[in-house]
């Protein structure tokens, strides 16, 4: 997102709270305003919305310094910081944060604060539900044109200045005395100014910038700054939780759509078998109609035991022809359940089958030849009147 939310926040909770709201995108400033106090930071969060929310902090909480330490030891003693300064501090370093920032040769930038100051201003913005995305020193965040061996600019009832890897914030009364002790009476030092300066001080050579809002030029200056207090201890955890409050609800209807694409999956698939069962039932009836003497092979469908049926008979490949026809005679084979056949023929080249059956009588014969009729020339031939009922053959071709 190229919008968000630059607040900056006093040492004390009585300190007015500047703000505003600044779209990288369009280089333009959508809102801005000073809050009373921190308890009325509250009131910004309804303005944050979804916008990543930066932080400013007054550089008079804390100590800027920097230390002299060679970049191929920088690893090595990073962490032997806090005893490297412990001289200059006058706070135990076990309470204290330390935060590196930019370098210029040998020279590293260190930022120090102590953990109750850090304590204080999350927890003004934890009770206005603001979640910090980074926390930097604002006179960190002012720019320093190369062309200038600082700069300075006026906020609210305070100098920002910067001079060198760091700098100070300062009460209006001390701008000649800070900044006097940067001049050069014999060769004036050029310091650049971002907003109106005061009257001139010996040794200084103003260079005037472009007079924008003061939190605009620390919204796009704290951009560039290599500091963050948000480190260490106090390095986010909450990316993880940030992640799922963004992704949280399309992972559980993700989680919903997939199950009921399961369940869904699973009925089908249970009402597809059904039908498999009910139509092997089917073609189980069917070829015990057509071969009442033979058991049925479980482990072979009736569509196997057909085709093996079809190849003894010489049928060749005519199997889906002959398949057919019993389809279609099967109405009429339950129409007449006394007759049953007892062995058949197909003929594949006349399109012929030869079926020699059993009946109770000869209406039986007639009333199959009235049933089947509609689709097949039904022919009799010769018929033996026995004890069990009659047998006879039949022929059926197709029309």
């Amino acid at each position: 997102m190229s919008e968000r939310l630059v607040v900056r926040l006093g040492e004390r909770a009585d300190a007015p709270i500047s703000w505003i709201t600044w779209s990288e995108e369009q280089q333009a400033v959508i809102g801005s305003g000073v809050l009373r106090d921190a308890s009325s930071l509250s009131s910004l969060t309804e303005r944050a919305g979804g916008r990543p929310v930066d932080v400013l902090v007054d550089s008079s909480a804390l100590t800027l310094t920097q230390v002299t330490l060679p970049a191929k030891m920088a690893r090595q003693a990073i962490k032997g910081l806090p005893f490297m300064l412990e001289d200059e501090l006058a706070e135990d370093v076990d309470k204290l944060h330390f935060v590196t920032g930019e370098r210029d040769g040998d020279e590293l930038a260190v930022s120090v604060v102590s953990h109750q100051q850090m304590a204080t201003w999350l927890s003004w913005l934890g009770d206005a539900k603001l979640v910090p995305n980074r926390i930097v020193p604002d006179v960190l965040a002012l720019p320093c044109p190369s062309a200038c061996a600082g700069a300075v600019m006026q906020l609210e009832q305070q100098w920002l200045c910067r001079f060198g890897l760091g700098g100070s914030c300062i009460d209006l009364d001390w701008l000649p005395m800070v900044a006097g002790e940067q001049g050069d009476i014999e060769q004036p030092t050029p310091v650049a100014t971002f907003t109106p300066a005061p009257a001139d001080i010996d040794g200084i050579d103003w260079q005037y910038q472009q007079l924008d809002l003061p939190m605009q030029v620390l919204a796009q200056g704290m951009a560039q700054s290599r500091c963050n207090l948000l480190s260490g201890d106090y390095a986010p955890k909450r990316e993880y939780g940030r992640v799922w409050q963004i992704w949280g609800k399309v992972a559980a209807v993700a989680t919903v759509t997939l199950l009921l694409s399961i369940a869904y999956q699973g009925m089908q698939w249970y009402q597809l078998d059904s039908k498999r069962t009910a139509i092997r039932a089917e073609s189980d009836a069917i070829y015990k109609r057509l071969f009442p003497n033979e058991r049925v092979n479980a482990a072979l469908h009736p569509s196997q035991l057909m085709a093996s049926k079809v190849r003894a008979m010489g049928g060749g490949n005519q199997k889906g022809q002959l398949l057919t026809m019993f389809v279609q005679l099967q109405p009429a084979f339950a129409a007449i359940p006394d007759l049953k056949p007892v062995s058949l023929r197909y003929n594949a080249d006349r399109g012929e089958l030869r079926l020699q059956v059993n009946a109770k009588s000869f209406a039986q014969f007639e009333q199959f030849q009235q049933q089947a009729g509609s689709q097949f020339v039904v022919e009799t031939g010769a018929m033996n009147n026995e004890e069990q009922g009659v047998s006879g053959a039949l022929t059926v071709r197709t029309r």
